[in-house]
This record gives structure tokens, C-alpha cells and sequence, in this order.
């Protein structure tokens, strides 16, 4: 039976390096119930969430271990319907800790067949709070990017754009779509940009971050004019320590890049003047 072979596979293949994703992070845990309501399936994951090893939860019935009595009843009426109907249930739904303490957790349940045409009933488990401060975390992140008034990019090791802002759109030009898959030479208008690219592989290998490097170009949009921009980089790691690839932040300095050049020349022609002045004295 194929939840035989699931069982058989949880600790994952001896020798493969362990990765770590946001299924890492939330602890998602995966459980299936038989037709009668009995644990037959029960994750690393689910002893992290519920505390119960896999021998004190396999084949015992889920509602007498998982659930306070005063809650018994909805739990019956959404594992019956599930089993009945075959329509999904996703909702927060509190689960008792072996501790005793009653904790909330957020369900992604479904029925399942087998081959035999027995049905089971899985959920897909993580904790609620966690959930909830990770899906906030993430929509500050995706705010932060759209919002900022920075350049903004996120390359992968090859140095192929991943995601890019708004600001950078209007920064270079191109838009953010036709950034995606393309490498950074294709879209950074900078003649010097093999000291970009190696400075970038110099950060992915190091993981030392490199700032405020100061490059001129012509962007697309104005190629008739020189722009500067003060580019910064770093690495970009899972809480594995697993490399992603490199982010790139860019800030226009196009006026102070201009007003210095305009003071520049106005200092030669000053330095112009006061030498003429002493050779014609």
C-alpha cells in the first residue's frame, strides 16, 4: 500500500545533502488518517508539532490523541465530509500538544485513494502563528522591494536575473519582464561591466559584500546622456547556509555625478584664469 512506501522513505535518502526551504522553516508536516480515523501516516515534521514519536501516534485514532473533547465534534464533521464528499478543507483548527496545551494549527486536508479503492483522509500541517509571521515577513519583504525608491535586483549564481523592482526598471530602461532569464551584461549599460561581473563572482565566492562602487553608463532610455550610479552587492543565503545567488542595489547619483563634474571644470577654468593672470603680470 503507498502509504507502506511513504513511511519507509521519512528520514529521507542516507547521504543526500539536507536542503533547506521554507517547508523547512514552517515545519510542515504531513498526516493521514484510514476510513476509521486511525494514524497511518506521521511525519519527522508532525513529532515536531505534536510532540508524539511515530510509535505513540501510528495506528491510534487521531481524535482521542489530537483532540480536546470540547473541539471533538467539529473535527468528526470536517473528517467525515472530507471522506464523503472529496472536497478539500483548509482552515486553523486547535490540536492538543502531548504537553496538554491546546495549540492552533493551520490544516490543508484532502482525501485520498488507493489502489484498492480505500480512502484516506491527509493533512498538510503547520503552525499557525509561524505561518502567519512568515506570510507578514514575506509581504513586508515584497512591499519593501516594490516600494523602494532603489534599484533594486536579485541575481542567481549564473548572474541571471531573478527579480528586479520598479525603480530599477525606470533606473535602466528595460522592463522588469525582460529582465527575467537574461544575464546581467544584457540590460546593464556600463562599458566596464566585466570589473561588475567580477566583482560579483568575488562576492558569491567570499560572501564579503562590496558597496557603493561607482560606475557611469548610458542607459537605454537616455543614451544621449551620461548617468552615474553607486552600485552595491551581496550575497543572498538560505538559513541553510545554502548559496541563492546575489543582489544588487543601485542608487542614481546621475546630479551629483554632473554637479561634481560641472565643479570640476569650473576649478580648471578658475586655475586657467589665475595662471593667464600671472603670465600677463
Amino acid at each position: 500500500m503507498a502509504m507502506e512506501s511513504l513511511r519507509s522513505g521519512d528520514a529521507g535518502s542516507p547521504g543526500r545533502p539536507r536542503t533547506t526551504s521554507l517547508l523547512d522553516v514552517l515545519s510542515v508536516a504531513a498526516v493521514a488518517l484510514d476510513s476509521q480515523g486511525r494514524i497511518v501516516f506521521w511525519t519527522p515534521q508532525a513529532e515536531e508539532l505534536f510532540g508524539y514519536t511515530s510509535e505513540e501516534a501510528l495506528r491510534k485514532n487521531a481524535a482521542r490523541l489530537l483532540v480536546h473533547p470540547e473541539h471533538l465534534k467539529a473535527a468528526v464533521k470536517v473528517f467525515t465530509e472530507v471522506l464523503e464528499t472529496g472536497r478539500s478543507w483548509a482552515g486553523a483548527f486547535p490540536v492538543r500538544h502531548k504537553d496538554g496545551s491546546s495549540r492552533l494549527m493551520e490544516f490543508r486536508t484532502m482525501r485520498l485513494l488507493d489502489d484498492l479503492g480505500d480512502v484516506y483522509a491527509l493533512g498538510i500541517v503547520a503552525d499557525h502563528t509561524l505561518l502567519q509571521r512568515v506570510e507578514t515577513d514575506l509581504a513586508l519583504c515584497e512591499r519593501l522591494i516594490s516600494q523602494s525608491p532603489i534599484g533594486l535586483a536579485l541575481l542567481d549564481p549564473d548572474l541571471r536575473y531573478l527579480l528586479v523592482n520598479p525603480a530599477l526598471e525606470r533606473i535602466d530602461g528595460v522592463p522588469a519582464e525582460e529582465h527575467i532569464g537574461r544575464h546581467l551584461r544584457e540590460t546593464l549599460p556600463l562599458p566596464d561591466i566585466d570589473t561588475v561581473e567580477s566583482a560579483l563572482r568575488q562576492v558569491l565566492t567570499t560572501g564579503t559584500p562590496l558597496l557603493d562602487q561607482y560606475h557611469v553608463g548610458r542607459p537605454p532610455a537616455d543614451s544621449e546622456n551620461e548617468h552615474a550610479w553607486s552600485l552595491s552587492f551581496y550575497r543572498l543565503e538560505d538559513p541553510g547556509g545554502r548559496v541563492l545567488g546575489a543582489a544588487i542595489s543601485v542608487v542614481d547619483v546621475t546630479e551629483r555625478h554632473r554637479a561634481a563634474a560641472e565643479a570640476d571644470r569650473a576649478r580648471r577654468r578658475l586655475a586657467l584664469i589665475a595662471d593667464a593672470s600671472a603670465r600677463v603680470g
